[in-house]
């Protein structure tokens, strides 16, 4: 956790915002040594909600383009 006082920040607010998720820990804002706000960065979990492989090794078997004729035959193709 990092203490800023809003008196001396002379950064864009999208600079804090930054190191908050770089970091992944909170940053308290203070006005005269009292805590008046805190950036925390989001958990992005529901981020991967629509991609729930992403990130998972990807394998392709050998044989994978083989003909397979007992599927063809269990179609009655």
């Amino acid at each position: 956790m990092k203490d800023i006082n809003v008196e001396e920040i002379d950064v864009p607010l999208a600079a804090i915002v930054d190191e908050a998720i770089a970091t992944q820990s909170e940053i308290v804002i203070t006005r005269n040594g009292v805590a008046v706000a805190r950036i925390v960065p989001c958990q992005v979990s529901h981020l991967n909600r629509h991609y729930p492989l992403r990130g998972m090794p990807i394998t392709i078997a050998a044989d994978f383009d083989e003909p397979m004729p007992e599927l063809w035959e269990a179609l009655g193709a």
